[in-house]
């Protein structure tokens, strides 16, 4: 039961008495039996001594309190005060100087000369550019040829006038020669042809219709072949006629044949048998082929050593006029039971370079 005669909250010393008694204290209370009710009115004075007597206690310890930056702030706090005072006293001297300006204006001045600008020398304006149209596309074959053809001139390079000459143009050489096939050759052949050149003379000028000695030059050749040549304006065909009685004329050299010179055609004759020989080709010629008229008897185009193990090769025939492939009307012969095809000939000589290897000697 509680006892009202008991002092349940003494007096408190403040500097020997602590927390510690009180709580020593407390517990002997809670040993009591008194009632919830009655306890509660006596807790709640006790508690507010304690809240009283702990804040004396904490206000007695001093207390130190670090705030991280707070030098810097003093120190940058300090200096915008020296700014502010600084700029105060430069305020206050502007004011000053305003009140003087104010009390002592200063005299208008007399109007300045108006200033003289040189004026700039023109410029020259450019024509406005223009841009062109980008280029349409490019006109048909029917657009062209639907537009007026233009007229052109023609223009001709003039011929020179031809100087007139003393002597006449002489006829090519090839067409002024008459030739004596020989079976032998005399030892001395520019002695032997000086007198063949005398005797010819005498005796063709033994006609009355010739005047004038024809032949003008005579020569032998290594081929065994006496030929004459005729006045550069005359052809070797017009003494055609006079063939046999020269001959005759010539009886001290041993003459096989004569003709007079006509041009050649070249031809390369294919597939000949290699057992052939030349007189066997010129003969299988003129037999089958009596309208051609053989120049030369034909010769192998290539040497013996590069005919060795072949069964045919080819020949160079010859006859005489001016004929082409075309003209020939045909395109091989019938030779040796074969068909030897017929190619064109090429001339060549040292100078002849191939197209194909570069090299000289032999045609593409």
């Amino acid at each position: 039961m509680f006892n009202a005669e008991v002092d349940y909250a003494p007096d408190w010393d403040h500097d020997t008495d602590t927390l510690a008694s009180f709580l020593a204290w407390k517990s002997e209370l809670d040993h009591t039996t008194a009632t919830n009710d009655t306890t509660e009115r006596l807790l709640e004075p006790i508690c507010r001594f304690i809240r009283a007597e702990m804040t004396h206690q904490f206000a007695k310890q001093s207390v130190t309190v670090k705030i991280p930056g707070l030098k810097e702030m003093k120190e940058r706090d300090l200096e915008m005060q020296k700014q502010i005072s600084q700029l105060t006293n430069t305020v206050t001297r502007l004011s000053e100087q305003i009140a003087i300006l104010s009390a002592h204006p200063i005299p208008a001045a007399a109007p300045a000369a108006p200033r003289v600008v040189p004026a700039l020398p023109q410029q020259r304006q450019k024509p406005p550019t223009t841009t062109k149209p980008p280029p349409g596309p490019a006109p048909t074959y029917a657009q062209v040829a639907e537009k007026q053809p233009r007229e052109f001139t023609e223009v001709r390079s003039k011929k020179k006038a031809r100087k007139e000459t003393i002597l006449p143009k002489p006829y090519p050489t090839a067409d002024r020669l008459i030739i004596f096939s020989l079976t032998t050759v005399p030892n001395d052949r520019k002695e032997a042809a000086d007198r063949a050149l005398q005797v010819a003379n005498k005796t063709i000028t033994t006609h009355a219709d010739i005047e004038h000695p024809p032949l003008i030059l005579a020569n032998i050749t290594t081929t065994n072949n006496l030929v004459f040549t005729v006045a550069p304006q005359h052809l070797s065909t017009s003494y055609e006629p006079y063939l046999a009685i020269l001959k005759e004329a010539l009886h001290e050299f041993p003459i096989a044949s004569s003709r007079v010179s006509q041009r050649w055609t070249h031809f390369i004759v294919h597939s000949i048998p290699t057992t052939a020989t030349s007189e066997s080709a010129r003969t299988e010629i003129e037999s089958s082929y009596p309208s051609l008229r053989m120049g030369q008897t034909p010769h192998w185009l290539t040497s013996p050593e590069r005919r060795q193990g072949k069964e045919a090769s080819s020949m160079i025939v010859t006859f005489i006029g001016e004929m082409t492939k075309k003209s020939l009307g045909a395109t091989s012969l019938a030779m040796f039971n074969r068909e030897c095809t017929i190619a064109e000939y090429i001339t060549f000589g040292p100078a002849t370079q191939c197209n194909k290897c570069q090299t000289f000697g032999h045609p593409t």
